[in-house]
Order: structure tokens, then C-alpha cells, then sequence
């Protein structure tokens, strides 16, 4: 960050990183971890080009938080959300075809496409709500991609749970338990100003 912001780091996060590096025996997290550093200046990078200014960062056990001074519009706001993902898409793109690094363009594909999933305060659930607020209005919005919340979270518990019983794969249904827990944690009302304010978004 720059002079105008800073960076909080919680306890929650440096134990996580600690028990992930400890299980750790191929050298998935560090590149994990750059992974997600890329994603977050892809967010950064627009939101300061779209005027935007970001008053911090604080990173958690679920994720990392940009802390903006003001709120930024509907589009802005939706624009902004898609280019963590799309950063990282770029990069797994260039990587792919690198010889030794398949497992970093792996990393940053998987990055990428968990948080375009059209739920909650991921960067798919959050540019859905603003496209809805622009067509529709953040009241119907809000509603709408409620439901779709909903029934995406039930689709990835029902999905993981059969994964777990018949195939003893855990881990879609952790992903969903997760994405439960965002449900839960989210459910506030839509802004009702005229920007959709970039919040709490986990990224992994």
C-alpha cells in the first residue's frame, strides 16, 4: 500500500498460513499466496484508475478486506470485482505454456473461477448485484440474488456431500460449509446509495 492506506494483519491469518505451510511438502503455498497477492492488485489497480481510493487492507483467516474511503457506483464497483479474477486468469493464461509452471497457472485458474461463483461477497456474487441494481434496482437486486445465493450454497452442499459419503472427497463440501458461513455473515440490505461498497471478499 501506499502512503494513503495500511496494511492490518490478524492473528487469524498468520495461524493459517503457518498450519497451511506446516502441511505443506510441495511448495503449494508460497505460490498460493502469490497467487492471491495478484488477484488483490488486479482489484487495486482498478479501483485507483476508476478514482477510487483505497483507505486499507486487512488481512483474515477467510480472506482480505480492501477498505475503500468512499464507495464507488454500480459499474465501477462491478467492474472492480471482476478484475481480481480476471488478473488471474491473465496470469494462468501466460503460465500455462511455461515449462515448471503448471501447478502457478493451476493455482491462479482455480483462484479465479471459485470467486466468479455468482454467491454472496465473492467477486461473482458482487458483480451480479450490481448488473441486477443497474437493470432492476438494489431492492429487487438484493432479493434476487439472494435466492441465487441460496440455491448455488444448497447446490455445492448437496454436491459435497455426496462427494464425501460415496467418492470420501471433503472438499467441496468444506468449500460449501464456507460459503454458507459467507451467507449467513452477509445477510445485511443492499446499499441504498448509489454505489455498491466493496466490502468484505475472501479470497483464497
Amino acid at each position: 500500500m501506499t502512503g494513503q492506506g495500511r496494511v492490518e494483519v490478524t492473528g487469524g491469518f498468520l495461524l493459517l498460513v503457518a498450519w497451511l505451510n506446516y502441511l505443506d511438502r510441495s511448495f503449494v503455498v508460497p505460490l498460493a499466496l502469490a497467487a492471491c497477492g495478484v488477484h488483490e492488485l488486479g482489484h487495486i489497480f482498478v479501483i485507483r484508475r476508476m478514482g477510487g481510493a483505497i483507505r486499507g487492507i486487512r488481512l483474515t483467516a477467510v480472506g482480505a478486506e480492501l477498505i475503500l474511503s468512499r464507495p464507488l457506483g454500480y459499474w465501477q464497483e462491478g467492474l472492480s470485482a471482476l478484475a481480481g479474477p480476471g488478473a488471474n486468469l491473465l496470469l494462468a493464461l501466460i503460465c500455462c505454456n511455461g515449462k515448471g509452471w503448471l501447478t502457478f497457472a493451476g493455482l491462479n485458474l482455480a483462484l479465479a473461477l471459485f470467486n466468479l461463483l455468482p454467491v454472496g461477497r465473492l467477486d461473482g456474487g458482487r458483480a451480479l448485484r450490481c448488473t441486477l441494481a443497474l437493470l432492476a434496482g438494489p431492492e429487487p437486486a438484493e432479493r434476487l440474488a439472494g435466492w441465487l445465493d441460496g440455491l448455488c450454497t444448497a447446490a455445492a452442499l448437496g454436491a459435497g456431500l455426496f462427494l464425501a459419503v460415496f467418492r470420501g472427497n471433503y472438499t467441496l463440501l468444506l468449500v460449501a460449509v464456507w460459503l454458507l458461513a459467507l451467507l449467513f455473515r452477509n445477510i445485511s440490505p443492499f446499499p441504498r446509495n448509489k454505489a455498491c461498497q466493496r466490502g468484505r471478499k475472501k479470497v483464497q
